[in-house]
């Protein structure tokens, strides 16, 4: 029987399979640097190996894979070179423009054959970008704050870190906040646009999140009709998520809050949620809204046994509930989608609160919602390690 022969089919000027298993257990077993291991490397005519090809190995051999993890560069491509100048200019135009306008990459292309007569591929550009540290990411929404306004929020901030996480549970029972939630549009064009709506993102360096200059915006929850407009308020803590109050208009009216408090529906949301105390007195978190401040208001929560603490101005970072109205309208987004997708009914207000309602008491809701609330002292740190600046949260 014969044997089949086995040879090592590797270039001359390149490394036996030998000498390449020498160098990765040289680097990985006695950790020695490319200087000292270079001396020892020679190829199979017995020379000093080229540098490309013994660094090749020494970079990029995968252990795990057990192979030198290739990279295919211009793979059924034709090569292309972008000069300093172009470069240079295209990074010029992306900071100029994503300031005014939705700067993509083949604006820039555009751009770049107008005023330059250079003709490059949207690819080309994106590279180009890419290897300066830019990538499409979202947008982030963060404001500028004063020197006065961050001192009042880094003293909020010492306040909560005052606190034990057990001791903020049992003080916290209840963070609220309004929100206005949109119902999609009848006619199937708007409805399609409005469940895709958003500009959300652009071309930024991953440190520039929190670049004023670069914040933006979405403005179609403010333009909604009153016919469409869902408004609500609600709360989270460590229990969950409850809602307190469907009302009719968007902005929300002392007489209204003041029913929903005596009535007892604030006591049962915070009830709902399983507070440390059970019965009383709860601290319940919340914004600067004027009708909160109200006087017939005040005696309601002191009837009720609440006591309200109030977050900075303009400080929604600081404010839990803020990031689950924020996972629900995305949640409920893609929800509308898939109805624009399927050539569903659109629904009625009623059917549409029905769903928010249902939506909000899934076990993800709920866990959502706990986490947010649990994440309010790490926001805190953060906050005070930027001294006051605006926060992730």
């Amino acid at each position: 029987m014969r044997m089949p022969l086995v040879a090592e089919m590797v270039h001359p000027r390149g490394l036996s399979f030998a000498m390449q298993r020498k160098v990765v257990l040289l680097r990985d077993v006695k950790g020695q640097t490319w200087p000292e291991i270079a001396s020892q490397v020679r190829n199979l005519a017995g020379k000093r190996a080229p540098r490309s090809t013994c660094q090749r190995v020494y970079k990029m051999f995968s252990a795990r894979d057990g192979r030198v993890r290739s990279k295919y560069k211009n793979c059924g491509t034709k090569p292309h070179k972008v000069t300093k100048a172009v470069e240079r200019f295209l990074l010029r135009r992306l900071r100029e423009l994503r300031r005014k306008t939705v700067c993509t990459s083949v604006v820039l292309q555009h751009d770049l054959a107008r005023q330059k007569r250079v003709k490059v591929t949207a690819r080309w550009v994106r590279k180009v970008l890419g290897r300066n540290g830019f990538h499409w990411l979202p947008k982030r929404q963060k404001r500028r704050y004063s020197a006065a306004q961050r001192a009042q929020r880094m003293a909020f901030a010492k306040k909560v870190l005052a606190l034990s996480a057990r001791r903020l549970r049992e003080r916290l029972s209840f963070a609220m906040d309004g929100v206005v939630l949109a119902l999609p549009p009848v006619d199937p064009t708007d409805r399609w646009n409005f469940c895709r709506y958003g500009n959300d993102h652009m071309w930024r360096k991953r440190s520039e999140g929190l670049r004023p200059a670069l914040s933006g915006n979405d403005p179609y929850g403010k333009q909604v009709p009153l016919p469409r407009a869902l408004p609500m308020w609600g709360g989270c803590s460590a229990g969950g998520f409850a809602p307190v109050v469907f009302h009719k208009t968007k902005k929300l009216k002392v007489a209204e809050w003041q029913k929903a408090v005596a009535s007892g529906k604030l006591a049962k949301a915070i009830k709902a949620l399983k507070p440390v105390k059970p019965t009383g007195p709860w601290l319940v978190l919340c914004d600067n809204e004027s009708f909160l401040r109200a006087k017939v208001v005040s005696q309601a929560h002191k009837e009720s046994g609440v006591t309200l603490w109030h977050i900075p101005a303009k400080s929604p970072d600081l404010n839990p509930v803020e990031r689950v109205w924020a996972w629900l309208r995305k949640k409920l987004r893609a929800m509308d989608l898939e109805d624009a997708s399927k050539k569903r009914k659109v629904l009625s207000k009623a059917a549409y609160r029905a769903r928010v309602r249902r939506v909000l008491k899934t076990k993800k809701a709920r866990g959502v919602a706990a986490k947010c609330a649990k994440g309010l002292r790490a926001v805190c740190r953060e906050l005070i390690k930027k001294k006051g600046a605006a926060t992730s949260g």
